[in-house]
């Protein structure tokens, strides 16, 4: 990730991107099938959190789910929208944001979400 961070613009490229992506999370409690035998989140279903510096809660994400079940094994055990993810970034307060690869701010995580979703190079 740290690639895309190098000027506002690949910065900008990448948060489009990362709304557009499938993203690995630490799913916690129980999924729901519906029935065509599609899995999705239900019920108790979330993300995993954690704390970490200063003790405020973090998402449990990974933005390659394949190498994150390859690194770490079955801890990131779902795959959720990006745009899902940052849903708690731009509402919770008690969410923090911290520079682990590469922050997607609270300001660029709600003018994300109110902007049309557009899939990766702008093609339809």
């Amino acid at each position: 990730m740290a690639e895309h961070a190098g000027t506002p613009e690949s910065y900008e490229r990448f948060v489009v991107l990362f709304r557009a992506s499938t993203i690995g999370i630490a799913g916690t409690g129980t999924p729901a099938q519906d029935a065509q035998g599609r899995i999705f989140a239900a019920g108790d279903f979330g993300a995993g959190r954690t704390t970490h510096g200063g003790g405020r809660p973090r998402i449990l994400a990974f933005a390659d789910p394949e190498a994150a079940i390859r690194n770490f094994g079955p801890r990131c055990n779902a795959g959720v929208p990006g745009e899902a993810l940052l849903q708690p970034a731009a509402t919770d307060p008690d969410c923090a944001t911290r520079e682990i690869s590469l922050v997607i701010s609270r300001s660029t995580a709600e003018s994300l979400l109110a902007a049309p979703t557009e899939p990766p190079g702008g093609r339809r």
